[in-house]
């Protein structure tokens, strides 16, 4: 039963994004890259270039008789790594598992966080200076690949890579696979992307509504007489005119998750998407920036920033300002992504133990469906320098993850020792090299594990054992009343992946009812985005917010639109379907 069981679940997620990094204790002191400042960086690029070459011996050593081979490597860090004792970035679990169980000795000739990666980055190219591996964001990756610097590594990936791997990479049908494929050859394995994860929900105080008898909105009418509610009726009942009606941030113009503030929710109601490049059913693939539904959105947006619904100050604020007055208590609804129970929501309920949030469907502003929204974002790609000698092993060390995390055999010491040590909260999962997380499947496999226990339908002993983690927190958090004040991570675990949870109550129901659009295009930059989409992407901003705050009448969206095509657009729309023809044309 177990097995058969496991079997069915065969996709259940690792613990290298987001669970891992917020699901185990607060992090410890330690020796750790920092993202902040480049001067770590550099430290840590330097120590990686010295501790290689001091690591060479201990390395032959290590590996007894067998001899390693040796390849550098360039990876960007998250910036988070702490290390245990006298580990670093070239000796730690893994770079050791590498040795000990392939004969691959990696050393690390870059490791850097943030814009200090991408600078090195940068000069290694300019210098062709490239080390055997890579690991590259989408536009240097498709520059390196059509320029015959990185190597074809199809036969690799067709020999080497275990059926975990492969079940891992294909989980969407190959969609994301076929994105690092030049004329039909794999140049690289990219980091999936969990698009469902993308789409926006409602998060609403529900303490609030208690407050002034109301129910959670079913369409646009009523989402905009609560935010003219929560704004005026003093939802909080202090007296005092503290709240604003609904939440928004500066960011109008991005694909890369604004949440909380995200406006492609409400967009979404008019059924149509600043960012999004849709296909529709005569098969041409348009941009859904410049859709008339677009200027109903925004006119309305305008009526509601008159009103006074709205911050006027929404137009400064980022996501961290607006976290910070959702925290505070000064706003009780917004559009944001399935993770909010992480971030302001918590420290909300931290602030306030009376507060609480619920997570509802986005509505619909028409007689159609409200449908959200998702992004594929590839952040990177792994490759293999033209030059080296030993491609396969590339797919070699990313099956080392799926050997120590992801697989049905994974043990809680494995995943102690591999991933999220529970006695010190380091998450040891950011030293793998190239680790492939089943993304896609990871928050609805846990959700199924959980809520399976949960009924007594298995036992925790049955599940993976990091959605055990997960269970165990939840069914404390119920068991003790679920006290929020008292456990808040316990809140935090029930309304993400638990009976109340985001993935449970909304995104499984937008999948089901076919309420889920996604944007199809997520390749490198086209030649004209190079040249013309920063200026493009200007031009909306600017339009979008002032026609939001009066300066600009509704009706000058249709000189924009013009302008967008004349300007570069319609010749990236061009492009676009010429990409998406190439990459997906033999899978269609």
């Amino acid at each position: 039963m177990k097995n058969k069981k496991y079997l069915a679940l065969l996709l259940t997620a690792g613990m290298i994004m987001s669970m891992s990094a917020c699901g185990g204790p607060g992090q410890t002191q330690g020796k750790g890259a920092n993202a902040g400042g480049s001067s770590a960086d550099e430290a840590q690029t330097q120590g990686a270039q010295e501790d290689a070459a001091d690591a060479k011996a201990a390395g032959q050593e290590a590996s007894g008789s067998r001899d390693a081979i040796e390849l550098t490597y360039m990876h960007k860090l998250n910036g988070t790594e702490k290390y245990v004792g006298d580990d670093d970035i070239n000796n730690n679990v893994y770079t050791r598992c590498y040795l000990d169980d392939l004969g691959i000795k990696l050393n690390y000739t870059i490791a850097a966080a943030g814009d200090d990666y991408t600078q090195k980055l940068t000069m290694a190219i300019a210098s062709n200076d490239l080390p055997d591996l890579m690991d590259l964001p989408a536009e240097e990756f498709s520059e390196l690949a059509h320029a015959g610097m990185l190597a074809d590594i199809t036969e690799s990936y067709d020999t080497y890579a275990s059926d975990l791997l492969k079940e891992t990479i294909e989980a969407d049908g190959g969609i994301q696979l076929a994105s690092a494929k030049v004329d039909g050859k794999l140049y690289g394995i990219p980091q999936l992307s969990a698009a469902d994860g993308t789409c926006d929900l409602l998060w609403i105080r529900t303490d609030w509504l208690e407050n002034l008898g109301r129910k959670a909105p079913t369409n646009m009418d009523e989402l905009i007489e609560l935010a003219r509610a929560f704004r005026y009726d003093d939802p909080d009942g202090n007296g005092q005119d503290d709240t604003w009606g609904i939440g928004f941030q500066k960011d109008i113009v991005t694909e890369n998750g604004a949440s909380p503030g995200s406006f492609e929710g409400f967009f979404a109601g008019y059924g149509a998407y600043a960012r999004a490049w849709v296909k529709g059913e005569d098969g041409r693939v348009a941009y859904s920036g410049i859709n008339q539904g677009m200027k109903e959105a925004l006119a309305q947006l305008n009526r509601m920033y008159q009103d006074g619904l709205i911050d006027p100050e929404f137009g400064v604020k980022d996501t961290v300002k607006l976290s910070e007055d959702i925290s505070a208590g000064k706003v009780g609804l917004f559009y944001g992504q399935e993770g909010m129970p992480w971030g302001a929501c918590k420290s909300n309920i931290e602030n306030d133990p009376e507060a609480d949030w619920q997570c509802y469907p986005i509505v619909s502003a028409t007689s159609e469906p409200a449908k959200p929204i998702t992004y594929v974002r590839i952040s990177r790609y792994y490759a293999v320098n033209a030059k080296c000698e030993n491609p396969e092993a590339l797919v070699k060390i990313a099956n080392v993850f799926q050997d120590k995390i992801n697989s049905l055999d994974a043990t809680e010491e494995t995943l102690n020792t591999f991933g999220v040590d529970p006695a010190t909260g380091i998450n040891f999962a950011e030293y793998a090299a190239f680790a492939m997380d089943p993304a896609i499947q990871k928050c609805n496999t846990y959700y199924k594990e959980i809520k399976a226990a949960l009924e007594g339908e298995t036992t925790v002993e049955e599940i993976h054992p990091e959605a055990a983690r997960y269970y165990k927190v939840i069914k404390n958090f119920i068991d003790n009343g679920m006290d929020k004040g008292a456990d808040s991570l316990g809140w935090n675990y029930y309304k993400f992946i638990g009976p109340e949870g985001s993935w449970n109550t909304i995104i499984n129901d937008y999948k089901a009812n076919d309420k889920l659009v996604q944007s199809v295009f997520f390749g490198a930059p086209t030649p004209a985005m190079s040249t013309n989409l920063s200026s493009l992407d200007k031009l909306q901003a600017e339009t979008y917010v002032n026609i939001i705050m009066g300066t600009q009448s509704a009706d000058s969206f249709d000189e924009y639109v013009t302008n967008w095509k004349s300007l570069g657009g319609g010749q990236i729309t061009e492009e676009v379907n010429e990409w998406y023809t190439t990459t997906f044309g033999d899978m269609q």
